[in-house]
């Protein structure tokens, strides 16, 4: 009788084996690429790290200037019904550069208001804008005994020489302030009303 062939079995599953291969490979892979996201995102400190802003991109001093300004500014408000607290606030935070001016820090004049309170004044170099352009300047401040005083002393100013009406809209509000030149930085009223959006402050409006 005939011998019969064996088989080889070798390269019985060529298929089998090279996608085990592959398999192997991409496992490998993807966890060196999880890996090395993992080390990026820890250099640049984004993983599981609790940020000190929240959502709106608020520092934790940022907030509590916020407070510390709309504070006396809605109960001032209420009193009076003059400038609404978002356009308090806003001004605040822009003259004093979220409360770390000099003038903020010693003379409780957050709003950069000029001359003298009950005869009290100090002066402090100040920006300007002539024809467009920046300068550096000396100037005499009011010189505040209280952050409430600052308060409604500017509110006071403001009905007076540039709100001739009641205005209830932080957006007429902030325009009317530049119109009337209470700065003369061309782009204030836009600063304004950026900084209201940006942080909801018009919610203490209402």
């Amino acid at each position: 009788m005939p011998k019969r062939r064996r088989r080889s079995r070798r390269n019985s599953h060529p298929v089998a084996a090279t996608w085990i291969f592959v398999m192997i490979l991409l496992v490998l892979g993807g966890g060196m690429l999880i890996r090395g996201k993992i080390k990026t995102e820890m250099q640049t400190g984004q993983v599981t790290q609790t940020s000190s802003s929240d959502a709106s991109g608020e520092t934790a001093a940022q907030q509590a200037f916020i407070k510390k300004m709309a504070k006396p500014a809605v109960r001032v408000y209420r009193e009076n019904g003059q400038v609404l607290p978002s356009i308090v606030i806003a001004q605040a935070i822009l003259e004093s550069s979220w409360g770390t001016s000099a003038l903020f820090l010693q003379a409780n004049n957050p709003f950069g208001v000029k001359g003298s309170y009950q005869g009290s004044t100090k002066r402090f170099p100040t920006t300007e804008y002539v024809n467009n352009k920046k300068i550096t300047v000396n100037a005499y401040f009011r010189d505040y005994p209280t952050l409430t005083a600052a308060i409604l002393d500017h509110d006071t100013l403001l009905k007076q020489s540039y709100f001739k009406q009641t205005v209830t809209d932080y957006q007429t509000a902030a325009k009317l302030l530049q119109q009337n030149g209470y700065a003369t930085d061309p782009h204030y009223a836009r600063k304004l009303t950026n900084l209201i959006a940006t942080y909801n402050l018009n919610e203490y409006d209402t």
